[in-house]
């Protein structure tokens, strides 16, 4: 089946977009200027991979992975690993496969890469897209959140 869309890869000129789709509820567009700040250099380096879903000129989704250097550990001893992040669909482009072709894209560049060990934090939306391309529920992590000395 053929898309009416084009997949790129984004460029460090694309921070500020790609910063829309990480803080894209309304509770955090105070955080994109400070996002694309961040992940502008990060673009150019080559530590976050991203790319963009384009219908006629017009972002209609993007996804990214950071790239970590985890160190090795007994699933992969090859110690990189990527985490996908900023999987995004503009309403307009829903339900029409766009982020399982960008998140497909992405797999596969991480493939080439040699880099096995992809994890991401998933919506419960997203969740069935996710198993369909092979992940798996991983509740071995936990988080804290450490309170910063004032001052």
């Amino acid at each position: 089946m053929e898309t009416p869309w084009i997949i790129r890869r984004v460029a460090p000129s694309d921070a500020d977009q790609v910063a829309a789709h990480g803080c894209f509820r309304e509770d955090d567009v105070e955080r994109r200027p400070a996002y694309s700040a961040w992940v502008k250099p990060r673009i150019g380096s080559g530590s976050y991979l991203g790319w963009f879903a384009v219908d006629d000129g017009v972002v209609a989704g993007g996804a990214g992975v950071i790239l970590l250097d985890w160190g090795p550990t007994r699933g992969n001893p090859g110690g990189q690993m990527a985490r996908v992040t900023n999987v995004f669909t503009a309403d307009t482009h829903r339900r029409r496969g766009v982020a399982k072709a960008l998140v497909v894209t992405a797999l596969e560049h991480l493939r080439g890469l040699g880099i096995n060990e992809v994890r991401l934090g998933a919506t419960e939306d997203a969740r069935e897209l996710y198993r369909s391309l092979g992940f798996t529920e991983y509740a071995a992590e936990m988080r804290t959140r450490l309170q910063m000395p004032e001052g």
